[in-house]
């Protein structure tokens, strides 16, 4: 329960993690679309202000080229000629006299009704001040429009006869720019959505190798706890029994002193391990002779009343032969531990061949559910064995080998260690 209540523990950590990560992503996302939508839209109005004044000065300057006196008289035909003139901008000539001035020519084109006051009072400054004057005005609909009033002159006297104005139809660059607002809205949305999927699939893949890690972590842990409260357990009780039965203290002493062994073996390979994770000590890669290194380490394991035989072959692998000492010694002593009916001797195979390594016992097998090969490197399964096989499998992963397990032809168990050659 503890170790299930860990790993939920771990996987909500990494799932808050990826979370965070996406909205991080998600948040910078929007920052970030939202700020280029802005300028977007600002360059789009401001692009936008300048086409309405060139074409409010086209107007205005086509309808006053167009304008044109016969025997004193404001003569008008040529505007209802011209494409410009009758075009979408609407145009208004006002003809001025001694007291104010009139209109006497009006298209209004597309636009709204616009009140004529307020193209009188533009129409009036310009023929008072002599200069072009562009202002915004609403119309009946209380839509803004641009407006651009400018000045026409008497051909012969040079004097100001009159104003031209002329109204931008805002509808189109208005419907535009309402076109571009929603297109950035829509796909800014969508490139939001596929940005928010796709930087939380990348944070899900991305933190993955640590979640395996903490995985392989606090497996390794579980069964550090589970190998190291063994023989503590076994010291405490072998020692509280030899105190209330003298006669029984020298076996227990031997007891002891077995337990002290495997503590101790247990003791530095942890330390061996957490200096190499923690990078005190570098793994060292060199050629060695990977069946001396075994038939080393059987000998030294294997005692009697145990038996081994070794079938070897010259083998030269690369890697660290100190770990791979620690892995082989391992395996092997899983095999005599656990290969094996009752009190009965047990029986060790040995096999290398290059790359490869074979431990094979004749005790009763790992069972019938070995089709996980990971089944008895996990703590508390009934085949469990706790420390000795994760070391031995951790080492096989960082020599980028593997550590397999199954059960051998004809009985017992099998466990094959692969490394590199060179």
């Amino acid at each position: 329960m503890r170790r299930e209540t860990r790993q939920l523990q771990t996987a909500e950590r990494l799932a808050g993690l990826r979370m965070r990560l996406t909205a991080l992503l998600l948040a910078l996302n929007i920052i970030g679309l939202a700020g280029m939508g802005a300028v977007a839209l600002v360059v789009d109005e401001r692009q936008r202000a300048e086409a309405v004044s060139a074409d409010l000065h086209r107007t205005a300057g086509t309808a006053v080229a167009l304008l044109y006196y016969d025997s004193g008289a404001l003569l008008l035909d040529k505007l209802y000629d011209n494409a410009i003139a009758q075009g979408s901008t609407a145009v208004y000539v006002y003809e001025a006299d001694r007291a104010d001035v009139t209109l006497v020519f009006a298209h209004p084109a597309r636009l709204a009704v616009i009140a004529p006051p307020k193209l009188l009072g533009p129409a009036r400054q310009v023929r008072a001040g002599g200069g072009e004057l562009s202002e915004a005005v609403q119309d009946e609909q209380q839509e803004v429009v641009h407006l651009l009033a400018v000045p026409f002159r008497h051909a012969d006297t040079g004097a100001i006869a009159g104003t031209v104005v002329a109204v931008a139809d805002p509808g189109p660059g208005e419907a535009a720019h309402r076109r571009l607002a929603v297109a950035l809205v829509v796909g800014g949305t969508a490139f939001t959505v596929m940005t928010c999927l796709g930087g939380y699939l990348l944070a899900r893949r991305g933190t993955q190798p640590i979640a395996d890690a903490l995985t392989q972590q606090e497996r390794f842990v579980a069964d550090a706890a589970h190998e190291l409260r063994t023989p503590l357990t076994v010291i405490r009780a072998v020692s509280e029994s030899a105190l209330s039965l003298p006669a029984q203290q020298p076996d227990a002493l031997r007891r002891v002193i077995a337990a002290t062994d495997r503590l101790t073996d247990a003791v530095a390979a942890l330390l061996t391990r957490a200096r190499l994770v923690a990078g005190l000590r570098h793994l060292e890669r060199q050629r060695f002779r990977l069946d001396q290194l075994a038939e080393e380490v059987l000998a030294d394991t294997v005692q009697p009343p145990h038996s081994a035989t070794a079938y070897t072959r010259p083998a030269v692998a690369l890697g660290d032969p100190t770990l791979v000492r620690i892995a082989l010694r391992n395996l092997i002593h899983n095999a005599v531990q656990h290969g094996r009916d009752a009190e009965a001797p047990a029986t060790i195979t040995l096999t290398v061949e290059p790359g490869t390594v074979v431990i094979r016992d004749a005790g009763p097998g790992p069972g019938a559910d070995v089709s996980a090969a990971g089944e008895r490197f996990r703590p508390g399964s009934p085949n469990g064995t706790g420390l000795g096989l994760a070391i031995a499998r951790w080492v096989a992963d960082l020599h980028d080998g593997s550590l397999t397990l199954r059960t051998a032809d004809g009985g017992g168990t099998e466990a094959t260690l692969t490394l590199p050659t060179p």
